[in-house]
């Protein structure tokens, strides 16, 4: 989900880029759709920073609520009801990592992953690897391991029920001092220089690449509004198993 100060210039923007449309929700969101599927969410919000969010799946977002408090987190915007769709909460993990939750009522969420101009992975980037291992078993019941993200380079892989279903990348001497930890959505592309250059081209900037993480080429763009998001290029003997 994107939240936004001027929904009307991120939606030009990701329209643009990746071809999405967009359809209003009852819940006064807006969801943008690749072939007629929800691939990913705008929430107009004014006054506060432009960010992509990444949300949970819960079956309960009140008990979520207790674990996240539990475990150290903190609560930033309480269980609410969107509309018919579902309800959900904004909470913060034990090291500042804003991220959400969603319980499902006639919406269960994004119908469109792991193909081209949608999102194909989400990583929390953190200082503290050891609490954020704490934090998300106690919340989820994820566990944590070794994951491949080019040489040298640490990387974690989240696992629930036998399945990997997000990353954790340490904050190295690499982000500048200060830089709090994060979620990062990252979105697939079939060409990482070209979507970088027709970012630039419809009012966003390049933060830093396109750069080889090993597995592809990645490059850190913000959109018009200040929203930071990873294009992605998978290398294509990954691509044809992903």
């Amino acid at each position: 989900m994107l939240t936004s100060p001027d929904a009307s210039a991120s939606a030009d923007f990701y329209t643009g880029l990746f071809g999405w449309a967009v359809a209003p929700a009852d819940d006064g969101t807006t969801t943008f759709l690749l072939r007629d599927l929800a691939v990913a969410g705008l929430a107009a919000a004014p006054g506060r920073p432009s960010a992509w969010l990444t949300y949970v799946s819960t079956e309960d977002v009140e008990a979520t609520a207790g674990l996240v408090t539990d475990a150290g987190g903190s609560m930033l915007a309480p269980p609410a009801q969107a509309g018919t769709r579902g309800r959900s909460a904004l909470f913060a993990d034990a090291s500042g990592a804003v991220f959400g939750v969603w319980q499902r009522g006639t919406f269960a969420g994004t119908q469109v992953v792991n193909e081209s101009n949608a999102i194909c992975w989400s990583e929390v980037v953190t200082p503290d690897v050891p609490t954020a291992v704490t934090f998300y078993g106690n919340v989820f019941g994820w566990t944590e391991r070794a994951g491949s993200a080019g040489a040298n380079q640490e990387y974690h892989e989240w696992v629930a029920t036998n399945r990997v279903v997000g990353g954790m990348s340490p904050m190295g001497a690499l982000y500048p001092p200060g830089t709090p930890a994060h979620w990062r959505t990252i979105i697939l592309v079939d060409d990482c220089a070209a979507t970088a250059s027709r970012a630039e081209s419809l009012g966003g900037r390049l933060m830093a690449g396109p750069v080889d993480a090993g597995i592809g080429q990645g490059a850190f763009l913000l959109d018009p509004t200040g929203a930071a998001f990873l294009a992605f290029e998978l290398l294509p003997e990954l691509r044809e198993h992903f």
